[in-house]
């Protein structure tokens, strides 16, 4: 049964292709508090995936507060994986990023 394959997908939102560069306080898997540098990779209305040089604990809470991304809000991280050199992180914001879709961004949207 561990190497069932997901048939179903389970996000709730449309993801979206979006980069820049945010800083996100949190903590480190010995549960220290820090700032990450993160480069973000796919944005959605209730998370985001980002990339981190160092892991970040696993269901520990963050802060992003970034106005030219137009992200804002405290999340949880759902994952933390290494991937081709960086920690792959995908945030769940409960309230929302904050963050909007462009009004035709359809074409825009990432495949499951």
């Amino acid at each position: 049964m561990a190497n069932q394959v997901r048939t179903a997908e389970r996000r709730r939102q449309s993801r979206y292709p979006k980069t820049g560069k945010l800083r996100v306080l949190g903590e480190d898997v010995d549960g220290q508090s820090r700032m990450f540098l993160a480069e973000l990779v796919e944005i959605s209305l209730k998370g985001m995936k980002i990339l981190v040089d160092a892991p970040m604990g696993a269901r520990s809470y963050v802060s992003v507060n970034d106005r030219e991304i137009g992200v804002m809000g405290r999340g949880c991280v759902r994952y933390c994986r290494f991937e081709k050199g960086k920690y792959a992180v995908g945030l769940e914001f409960s309230g929302g990023t904050g963050w909007k879709p462009p009004a035709d961004s359809s074409q825009f949207i990432l495949p499951d």
